[in-house]
């Protein structure tokens, strides 16, 4: 290429030029995911993709972070089944046993997940939240249950 003229994959979203430095250094900490990085420095996804992979950056800790993403996602479906449920049971619907069984298998799966990975870190496997989150939800599925048991 020309002196001057720069190639459009080192250009951003918004045609400025992107400053791989900061890029990289969000990208090598690994706090943050992939689209967020993308999202933040205005790139595409794959623009980012192509330039850690021909420069060979290190995303090491990436996987503690992915993996406590997805601990957390699954929690908040599970949570969200549980409003479907709930919001069922109100308006009369029947609750296969079977649903709330397979609730308390996902949530006792989760919180094994969530304390190997604590194990894994050298934390104690579960936050505060991750905690407050495995209360509710137990009290949620005690109530199914007993008002289950109650009408059915």
């Amino acid at each position: 290429m020309s002196e001057g003229i720069v190639s459009p994959d080192e250009l951003d979203r918004d045609g400025r030029p992107i400053a791989w430095d900061a890029v990289r250094r969000d990208y090598e900490a690994g706090y943050l995911t992939c689209n967020t990085i993308a999202r933040l420095h205005r790139l595409r996804r794959l623009q980012l993709d192509n330039h850690a992979r021909k420069n060979k950056w290190d995303r090491a800790a990436s996987m503690v972070l992915d993996r406590h993403i997805l601990i957390q996602k699954l929690m908040a479906l599970l949570e969200r089944q549980m409003d479907i449920l709930e919001d069922g049971m109100a308006s009369g619907e029947k609750v296969e046993s079977k649903v709330l069984s397979d609730l308390v298998r996902d949530l006792d799966k989760l919180i094994g997940i969530e304390k190997a990975e604590g194990q894994r870190s050298g934390h104690d496997g579960e936050t505060g939240e991750m905690r407050d989150l495995q209360r509710k939800l137990e009290a949620r599925i005690n109530a199914l249950t007993k008002a289950k048991t109650t009408t059915g």
